[in-house]
């Protein structure tokens, strides 16, 4: 009996051991590599010139994990500009000049809609009520300028100095973008 469990046992260790394929490597006419891990596969004429692989278990990952049974943990730099300034940075400065624009352009169809109210005819004549709408517009036309001025120059500031500090800052262009 004894005899028999210690059979049983050594079969099962042999059989336990891991299996390994082999593959074959080799180059057609055209000079492109192949791999395959079944002799028959390889082209008639190539057959002859096919060379096992070496297997590296190391270099080797199943399921997912791995290679080699320890994991690897590689630590990404975050990229930093010259100065030490990271994504955040950037983004929070386009973000505040993007949002400076939108108010200035709001303001400015404001100011829009203000002058065409104030231009709009009531009646013939001239009363004081429609001179005081005159002055009102002259008054809204000069806003309305600065409003455009202040408008090119968030623009200027949003499309071509920031995007130029931050290249001289080594700083990725994508961090600018929305």
């Amino acid at each position: 009996m004894q005899s028999a469990v210690f059979i049983v046992s050594l079969a099962l260790l042999l059989g336990a051991a891991p299996a390994r394929a082999e593959f074959y490597r080799w180059t057609d006419g055209d000079g492109r590599e192949f791999f395959t891990n079944e002799k028959e596969k390889v082209p008639p004429e190539y057959r002859d010139s096919a060379r096992a692989v070496e297997m590296h278990d190391e270099r080797v990952s199943v399921g997912g994990k791995p290679a080699g049974g320890s994991p690897r943990s590689v630590k990404v730099q975050e990229h930093k500009d010259k100065y030490g300034k990271g994504e955040e940075h950037w983004r929070k400065r386009a973000e505040k000049l993007r949002r400076q624009l939108r108010k200035e352009q709001d303001e400015h169809a404001a100011v829009v809609k203000q002058i065409e109210a104030a231009e709009q005819p009531r009646s013939v004549g001239s009363s004081p009520q429609q001179k005081k709408d005159a002055a009102g517009a002259a008054s809204l036309k000069k806003k309305k300028a600065q409003l455009e001025r202040k408008i090119e120059r968030t623009k200027r500031e949003l499309e071509v100095d920031l995007p130029e500090e931050a290249r001289r800052a080594d700083a990725y262009p994508g961090w600018l973008r929305e």
